[in-house]
């Protein structure tokens, strides 16, 4: 009798470890994505290791605007209602991966997601793509809520999403059954988790497109802080020629807004880190950084179409004597911050001097920084370089014409705008267009300049306001235009 029972729990472990292989192999074993040289393909749907927390399966993921498109941003265009520039023959978006997990190709979101850009010189013009650049039309809080509203949204369920699924792709059963009874609802359980983690944003003025409270995030769930009311929005940095920020022996230049760290690698690795890389991933998703790291250090922006070689009367026309005349002003009052070899470029430019919205700097706080260089302490991510600073970092103005709006927290709409007193500059206006504004530098931002198509900024809100960064706004009005007109072209 003892035999018996010993032998029918060998053949029960041994049955359980079947079973768990056989799910990892279904489920879980990652499956390395096709191989590329291309850089900016890498960049743009490259994975960072975070599908098995972030990831959709590509299924549900594709029949979700389908299903829930009332959920979406005004209820329009798919994945496109959140600003995201879909190339033509991509199976997603630019800044989405898709890896296979066991048989299953998930959808996750990555670096280029927030860091991609387009632009139109004329109303009629199609977008163009320009990698690694401000996510100006982006609106990472848009796609957040979507799912956080569809995963609790009592149409979330097997019958409608097969419905939808079926509809576009003659599933084989082994797969139709995999996701009605597992996938999909394991996927609701998920994006209704999502929810509740995410559930602090209520209380917080929404971000809006072009922006993201990049640490709130981390420090509530990754870092285990409490909510402190912070309020961190700010616009998405451009990830352009960034060899300019390696170490020298003599200094480390500071990186995102406020010089939280001071080490490109472990930017990018704290970057998949909130993203959703875990220390299981981080080993197969180590090459892959390493090669984003290595493309934005060499890309750049593509050249101004301002330029004085355009004929007169071209919107992109700018005079030869005013760019000259301004980059003199520039070279006297703007190196000294805004050029590689300035004493001040690329470091920390205290609060009080600056005198710009300070929501973004309070958000990271001393505890953050200490728990960050500390986190999962036994797992050697190797961090040494966090940091809390008392002020925003002076950084290149490489592809300027394209960072619009300006200031951290893009609460500025137009290079014009910019050198303007504070009082002076607009109180509000409407951003999200990637339709250049050839007057006056940056896109167009009236109320009228694309109807339904734009998001209202009201520098009034906490996080948005407008003052600060005085440099310019003391010129006479021909040294002013002057300077524009050199600013145009960087």
């Amino acid at each position: 009798m003892r035999l018996l029972f010993w032998r029918a729990l060998l053949v029960l472990l041994i049955g359980l470890v079947v079973l768990a292989v056989a799910a990892w192999l279904l489920l879980l074993r990652p499956v390395a994505q096709p191989a590329t040289n291309d850089p900016a393909r890498l960049f743009n749907h490259g994975s960072i290791g975070n599908e098995e927390t972030q990831g959709l399966p590509y299924w549900i993921w594709r029949v979700m605007p389908a299903v829930f498109p009332d959920l979406l941003p005004r209820g329009r265009d798919g994945y496109g209602s959140i600003g995201m520039f879909w190339a033509p023959g991509d199976e997603v978006p630019i800044g989405f991966s898709v890896m296979t997990l066991g048989v299953i190709p998930r959808v996750a979101p990555n670096c280029a997601f927030c860091h991609q850009s387009s632009y139109r010189l004329s109303p009629d013009d199609p977008a163009r793509l320009v990698s690694a650049g401000v996510g100006g039309r982006v609106d990472p809080q848009s796609y957040i809520r979507f799912l956080m509203r569809a995963g609790t949204d009592p149409r979330f369920t097997s019958d409608r999403l097969m419905q939808e699924i079926q509809a576009i792709y003659a599933m084989p059963l082994w797969e139709r059954v995999l996701y009605r009874y597992l996938l999909i609802p394991a996927t609701r359980s998920a994006l209704k988790d999502q929810a509740q983690r995410f559930a602090w944003m209520a209380s917080r003025p929404d971000w809006e497109p072009g922006r993201i409270d990049p640490f709130n995030p981390v420090k509530f769930y990754n870092l285990g802080l409490p909510d402190d009311g912070t309020i961190g929005n700010s616009d998405m940095m451009p990830l352009w020629r960034l060899s300019i920020v390696d170490p020298t022996p003599l200094r480390r230049p500071a990186l995102h807004w406020d010089g939280l760290l001071t080490d490109l690698h472990e930017t990018a690795v704290a970057g998949a880190i909130g993203d959703g890389m875990t220390y299981k991933s981080y080993p197969r998703t180590r090459e892959t950084l390493q090669r984003m790291e290595d493309f934005a250090r060499l890309q750049a922006p593509p050249p101004s179409p301002f330029s004085s070689m355009r004929r007169e009367g071209d919107a992109f026309h700018v005079p030869a004597s005013a760019v000259a005349a301004g980059k003199a002003i520039y070279t006297a009052q703007c190196a000294v911050c805004h050029e590689p070899g300035g004493a001040r470029f690329r470091t920390v430019i205290p609060i009080v001097e600056l005198g710009t919205d300070r929501h973004r700097l309070d958000m990271w706080t001393p505890e953050a920084a200490e728990r960050y260089g500390n986190y999962e302490a036994d797992y050697p991510w190797g961090f040494r370089y966090f940091q809390k600073t008392d002020g925003y970092v002076a950084t290149e103005l490489t592809g300027l014409w394209l960072r619009a709006p300006y200031l951290h927290n893009g609460s500025v709409p137009t290079l014009r705008a910019l050198l303007m007193p504070p009082a002076e500059r607009p109180a509000s206006f409407y951003r999200g267009s990637d339709l250049i504004d050839a007057a006056n530098g940056g896109f167009v931002s009236a109320a009228d300049a694309e109807p339904n198509q734009l998001w209202h900024y009201d520098t009034k809100r906490p996080g948005n306001g407008k003052d600060g960064h005085l440099w310019g706004t003391d010129l006479p009005p021909a040294e002013r235009e002057a300077l524009l007109a050199f600013l145009k072209t960087l």
